[in-house]
């Protein structure tokens, strides 16, 4: 989590503007010059610094979009003993992202509460599939996959505390301005989740030949409660980078579940039921950016 906050440090450096100070108005005296009989004013020269009305009010209430990266692991409770392989409950790694829009509140003294509704999406976006052929030790025809996935739509709130700081710009050098904002969060949401396994080993028609599969096929849905904290760090343009750690607690309101088993050699059976079983505290890590307007 460390190298994370140092990490969002540095590029928040690089892509916050400089925190300039107002530039000093340069006036010229008035001066008057005699033309033709009449009186020809020259207007002063002003040059001031207008970027300065358009600055980011950390102090004000603000709109906010955001949209960051997450990973979660599921618990999947596969139960196959085969000759060949076999598969036990475990937990799945997801990946994925979530979108969030809301607003913030400012109390006054540097105290935030921001509410937001997301909608997030994770799943198993680097489970391999392992395939043996003619060539793999005799096997006929040999698979393994596995596809994960959860989405669902939570409701949050946060109370933070802002404060300001100066950072230097290591590639450029200068220094940069940025608001950063310690927070704690709750929030309630609905979910679902969508968990397969399948796998088949033979080995060819012969008496003596290995064949054997399993096939599960497990539907959930939750509904979520969570705790956590993070931190944000935030521009003076408005832009701004969040770190993220929540606490999960997924209640399994139904489960409906699809088994085929076949171990080597025995008849393969197929089962249906329904089930509401207790899932263990989940750990979700997230890492994204926003925008206040």
């Amino acid at each position: 989590m460390t190298k994370l906050i140092l990490l969002a440090l540095l590029l928040s450096t690089s892509l916050y503007a400089q925190d300039s100070e107002t530039k000093k108005v340069e006036t010229t005296d008035q001066a008057a010059e005699i033309r033709n009989g009449g009186v020809l004013d020259t207007p002063a020269l002003i040059t001031q610094d207008l970027t300065r009305f358009k600055r980011f009010e950390p102090r004000k209430s603000h709109w906010l979009t955001t949209f960051g990266f997450e990973t979660m692991k599921y618990d999947v409770p596969y139960n196959f003993d085969g000759d060949r392989t076999n598969f036990t409950a475990r937990p799945q790694e997801l990946w994925g992202a979530r979108l969030g829009l809301g607003g913030s509140i400012h109390l006054g003294a540097g105290i935030l509460t921001t509410t937001k509704v997301e909608g997030y999406y994770m799943g198993t976006l680097f489970s391999k599939t392992l395939n043996g052929g003619p060539d793999s030790e005799s096997v006929d025809f040999a698979f393994t996959k596995r596809a994960s996935q959860i989405f669902g739509f939570d409701v949050a709130q946060q109370l933070g505390f802002q404060f300001e700081m100066k950072t230097k710009n290591p590639i450029m050098g200068d220094w940069s301005r940025l608001i950063v904002e310690p927070y704690i969060e709750a929030g309630v949401g609905t979910a679902r989740a969508y968990n397969r396994i399948s796998y088949q080993y033979d080995t060819g028609p012969d008496a003596t030949a290995a064949r054997e599969g399993y096939k599960d096929t497990i539907n959930d849905d939750l509904t979520n409660a969570r705790v956590g904290a993070g931190i944000n760090f935030t521009s003076t343009e408005g832009f701004f980078l969040y770190l993220r750690a929540t606490f999960n607690k997924y209640d399994v309101v139904k489960r409906h579940r699809d088994t085929y088993s076949q171990p080597n050699g025995q008849v393969a059976t197929i089962s249906k039921n329904n089930e509401e079983p207790d899932l263990d505290q989940i750990t979700v890590y997230a890492l994204g950016g926003g925008y206040k307007f």
